[in-house]
């Protein structure tokens, strides 16, 4: 994890593994951050025997280990066992202890398909847009997705398409655009899914597409225009500017100065695409 955290227990000599998102844990301080930045992934395969064990073998927290085993045998909720470790761990005051609990009980209230689209989403806001994709995937082809109601469908379907568009992946994320808009009719899928035609620079495609859709002159201009815009953001000109001066280095026979530049772009680019298609 990238923040320093003050743990007043002890730190494991062998860590417990999350699997889902690749994470080491090797405190109780630890394992109550995970879960406060992790409310919308946890589902009940978080209440597991192995969970217990370490808590037991690594920590040395007996009762609180026994005290989650009843819960699991009791059968009780996740918001019940979440709440015995944030309790006992005393690392969040009392209210931001409630509210993570509070979210929990809200998620027990919803339909498995709803409170899996969550999860999906949280992926998608950090950035994780692979694990994303396989995950509105698998949702889409649950039985759950069957009796689901098509608006909520057609957003899964929406969603899906900006996972893959973030990875620049606008074939893929038109047609999910496409498929969402079939179903919750909303003009926002269609001129995400007519967005991608344009970064794709498939004119023809383009119109044939406004003309499915009934998409007027008019809103394929503002299209257009909004493209114009983004290329114009101010990160995209900080990054114009910083191919200029590399192109002055050449020019001042700076080889090797702008060959390290140049190295640096193309190593964070491929950082921010593997954080991207981590699973």
């Amino acid at each position: 994890m990238s923040e320093l955290l003050f743990c007043h227990a002890p730190i494991a000599a062998l860590p417990y593994y999350i699997e889902e998102l690749g994470i080491n844990i090797y405190s109780m301080e630890e394992l109550c951050y995970f879960i406060a930045g992790n409310v919308f992934l946890l589902d009940d395969s978080f209440m597991n025997e192995e969970l217990c064990t370490w808590i037991e073998k690594q920590m040395g927290a007996y009762k609180l280990a026994e005290n989650l085993r009843n819960v699991i045998h009791a059968g009780r909720r996740l918001s019940v066992f979440v709440d015995l470790i944030l309790e006992d761990t005393c690392y969040y005051s009392k209210a931001e202890i409630d509210n993570i609990v509070s979210v929990l009980e809200q998620l027990e209230q919803k339909t498995g398909f709803e409170c899996s689209k969550m999860r999906a989403d949280q992926l998608m806001e950090k950035e994780k847009y692979l694990a994303a994709i396989y995950a509105y995937r698998k949702l889409l082809e649950s039985e759950e997705a069957k009796e689901t109601d098509a608006l909520l469908k057609g957003n899964v379907w929406h969603n899906l398409g900006t996972a893959y568009a973030r990875l620049f992946l606008f074939g893929e994320a038109a047609a999910c655009y496409e498929n969402a808009y079939e179903l919750n009719q909303t003009y926002e899928s269609v001129r995400e899914a007519l967005s991608c035609y344009c970064y794709m620079d498939d004119e023809e495609k383009l119109q044939q597409k406004c003309a499915q859709y009934y998409i007027d002159e008019h809103a394929i201009e503002n299209l257009k225009k909004d493209q114009k815009d983004a290329k114009e953001d101010a990160r995209i000109k900080e990054f114009d500017q910083r191919l200029e001066k590399i192109q002055s280095m050449l020019t001042e026979g700076q080889k090797i100065e702008a060959k390290d530049a140049l190295n640096d772009i193309i190593f964070n680019w491929k950082e921010e695409y593997r954080r991207g298609c981590k699973v």
